[in-house]
C-alpha cells in the first residue's frame, strides 16, 4: 500500500479556509478579551475598596484608598493629576490602601506613619485604545472609611469601567459600573443608558 501526502492545491485550500476562520472568530476574541479585562479590573477595585472597610473596621483606624501615578515605588503617593497619559479622574493609572495613624488627619495623603496596605499596579498602559476606569469624584482622587465601617467625608462617587478609544466619550455595551452607596458599601452593575444603578 502505497501512502500519499497531501498535494499542493489541497495545501492551499486548506490555509485558505483557516485564515478565514481566523479573520471571522478575531474580533469575537478580542471582544472576549476586552469584557474580561473589564470584569477583572471592576472586580480588583471592589476587592480594594472592601479591603479599605474591613481594614478600617479590624484596625479601628481611617483607611483610605487613592488613585495613585507611582503606585509601584517604596513610597507611592496620591495623585490627581493628569499625567502619563492619564487623565485627572482615571483610576488605571493604578491605586493604594492605607491605614491613617491617628495623628495624621488628611487622608488624600500617605504621611509619615501610615501604613501601606495594599497597591494595584496600573491595569493598563497608556495607549489610544486602552482600559479605562473613569471617577466621578472630585479631586481630590481618594476615598475612606472610619473605624466604623462607613464612609469618612464625602468624596464618594461612582467608577466606570470599560475598554474604549480615550478620545471616546460614549461607553460601550460591555462598560460596567462600580457604585458606591451612602454608607460606603460598593457593588458592581451593568451600564444603564449610560447611568449606573445606585448600590
Amino acid at each position: 500500500m502505497q501512502s500519499r501526502g497531501f498535494t499542493l492545491v489541497e495545501m492551499l485550500a486548506v490555509m485558505t479556509i483557516s485564515a478565514i476562520l481566523v479573520a471571522l472568530a478575531l474580533p469575537s476574541f478580542r471582544s472576549i478579551i476586552r469584557s474580561s479585562q473589564i470584569s477583572s479590573t471592576s472586580n480588583d477595585l471592589l476587592a480594594s475598596i472592601d479591603l479599605a472597610r474591613s481594614e478600617a473596621i479590624r484596625r479601628n483606624v481611617t483607611v483610605s484608598i487613592c488613585r495613585s501615578l507611582d503606585p509601584q515605588n517604596v513610597a507611592p503617593n496620591c495623585s490627581s493629576a493628569v499625567a502619563n497619559g492619564y487623565a485627572a479622574n482615571d483610576w488605571s493609572s493604578g491605586w493604594i490602601t492605607f491605614a491613617k495613624a491617628p495623628a495624621n488627619l488628611n487622608n488624600a495623603v500617605l504621611e509619615a506613619g501610615d501604613e501601606l496596605i495594599a497597591r494595584r499596579s496600573p491595569p493598563a498602559v497608556p495607549a489610544p485604545e486602552r482600559l479605562i476606569v473613569e471617577s466621578t469624584m472630585n479631586n481630590p482622587q481618594q476615598m475612606a472609611y472610619g473605624p466604623n465601617g462607613l464612609r469618612s467625608g464625602g468624596n464618594f462617587g461612582t467608577f466606570f469601567i470599560d475598554h474604549r478609544d480615550v478620545q471616546v466619550a460614549v461607553r460601550t455595551a460591555q462598560a460596567r459600573c462600580l457604585a458606591i452607596g451612602f454608607t460606603g458599601r460598593a457593588r458592581v452593575a451593568a451600564v444603564v443608558n449610560d447611568l449606573c444603578p445606585a448600590a
